[in-house]
């Protein structure tokens, strides 16, 4: 289990570090020679042509203490200064150290751009000290010559906790950001760091000690985790020689409308095949013939419809009859949209005892009535798209990105729910703050079914009696990484939301399940 942090998440565990008697310049040191170490690793330091760039924070101070360290390796090291001398008293006592051994310091500016060309043109490796993770905005007009040579360069990159450019605390990436071969970390994994257009600058990410105690208390624990596969398979339930189809969860799904079958097929074989023991599928009467054919295993419970083919308002006594026998329920996929939906939907959500899961429509169905989740007298899971999220908070797509963490944190505890944000990296947010990331999944998700298929294996989790956060983390993990296998087996371009079934059952197998 990985930890995540948020950027003042990370500021909050410094505070606390230094309070506890590990000070600032301690910190900057065992940050700096965890560094230089982890590049020891990478690369033969004796002799060759080391450049370090620093800026003018502690970052820069960080890059001062690695140039130290590869220096004692018998490095030929150089510092170029990209923003002049250094404004922090932890950074001003690191240069003081290296001005004290004699070493070179170049100040970056107009006058020495050549100078500072040729030292990044002949280095062996670079060390990006740059920015920080305080960073955000655009690279100054000033340093962009310097950030192009760094670019250009044929060395090895190292950027000391993100490279320079990249926002830790969103994902975004200024013009001229620096790509990094490899990004040596401190501490814990920086949330933004994990997001597009970030993960295409990292290079190889490497996360080191820098002698914070763990135990420094619950106030400055890490706001994230990352789903990792032994976290995931630890939470699935041992299917035991004895039981039988009773022991793994009765899943009522609510779904379909005429043109939507697929959506009600996908789902619904998401849901079998994460091992449900009981599914039931209901949807209006023309809608089910598709689901019929395709899975039969699945029980159908045929519905009146209005005349758009959506469930019309006389099936809500057979659905909310259907939902006291079941442990889990699946609303949305397909649906449509429609007043008589929106208080179908609130009156599950009223009388259920057991978790509900709302995806696609039955998200939409809320823009307008989002106080309805108030009502709610049991667990709540959302699966929007940014897309979706957006429209139930009322902002544009691109503000949610920006302040992902923040809204979701209290969108979470407003409405004591969970979410499921979906996008080229995928979070799971549950009320308190706490969030999970998982790094599986490809671009070959990107069609339409996807969601269905992923909102189908979360609630199948949920109706075999896995607590709601933990079935999301683990639907979520499971469909990016069959979606992975499957795209290694066909190709992103070919692959479709049904074939990633079959490396799905693949991964079971090999677990053993």
């Amino acid at each position: 289990m990985t930890g995540i942090v948020t950027v003042q998440r990370m500021k909050e565990i410094e505070k606390a570090s230094n309070d506890a008697g590990i000070d600032y310049l301690r910190l900057m040191e065992n940050a700096g020679s965890a560094a230089a170490a982890f590049i020891c690793k990478k690369a033969d330091i004796r002799g060759r042509n080391c450049v370090i760039v620093a800026g003018k924070g502690n970052n820069g101070g960080d890059a001062f203490v690695v140039a130290r360290k590869l220096l004692e390796r018998e490095g030929n090291v150089s510092i170029l200064l990209a923003d002049g001398l250094p404004t922090t008293d932890q950074s001003k006592e690191m240069l003081d150290q290296l001005f004290r051994l004699g070493m070179e310091v170049i100040p970056f500016g107009p006058d020495k751009e050549e100078m500072s060309a040729q030292k990044i043109a002949s280095a062996d490796l670079i060390v990006d000290g740059i920015f920080g993770t305080g960073f955000h905005g655009e690279i100054p007009q000033e340093q962009k010559p310097l950030f192009a040579q760094i670019n250009q360069a044929v060395a090895a990159v190292f950027c000391l906790d993100i490279p320079s450019g990249v926002c830790a605390k969103d994902g975004s990436a200024a013009a001229g950001a620096i790509h990094g071969d490899f990004t040596i970390t401190f501490h814990r994994v920086k949330a933004g760091m994990l997001f597009y257009p970030a993960r295409n600058f990292l290079g190889k990410l490497q996360v080191v000690s820098i002698g914070i105690p763990e135990e420094l208390g619950l106030d400055v624990l890490e706001d994230g985790i990352l789903a990792e596969e032994e976290d995931v398979f630890a939470v699935l339930p041992k299917r035991e020689a004895d039981s039988h189809k009773g022991n793994y969860g009765r899943l009522l799904h609510v779904c379909g409308s005429v043109g939507f079958s697929g959506a009600a097929v996908l789902s619904a074989m998401g849901a079998a095949r994460v091992g449900t023991g009981l599914l039931t599928v209901a949807a209006p009467s023309s809608a089910l013939l598709p689901l019929m054919v395709r899975l039969p295993e699945a029980m159908t419970l045929p519905l009146e419809e209005d005349a758009q083919g959506r469930l019309s308002e006389s099936a809500a006594p057979r659905v909310l009859q259907a939902l006291q026998n079941a442990n889990a329920c699946l609303i949305g996929c397909g649906i449509g949209k429609g007043d008589n939906l929106s208080h179908l939907l609130e009156q599950m959500l009223w009388s259920a005892s057991c978790p509900i899961v709302l995806d696609a429509d039955g998200i939409n169905n809320l823009c307008g009535r989002i106080d309805i989740l108030r009502q709610a007298k049991c667990p709540v899971i959302l699966t929007p798209h940014m897309g979706e999220m957006a429209r139930l908070l009322g902002v544009t797509v691109d503000e949610l990105r920006r302040n992902r963490f923040e809204k979701l944190k209290n969108f979470t505890e407003k409405y004591q729910v969970i979410v499921v944000l979906k996008d080229s990296v995928t979070t799971i947010f549950e009320p308190g703050g706490t969030f999970f990331i998982s790094q599986t999944g490809n671009a070959g998700l990107a069609k339409g079914g996807s969601g269905d298929l992923l909102a189908g294996m979360i609630a199948g989790f949920c109706a075999q009696g896995i607590a709601p956060v933990k079935s999301a983390v683990c639907g979520v993990y499971l469909h990016g990484l069959a979606a992975d296998g499957c795209a290694a087996r066909m190709s992103q371009y070919s692959m479709l939301p049904s074939d990633i079934l079959e490396d799905l059952s693949q991964i079971f197998t090999r677990r053993g399940l």
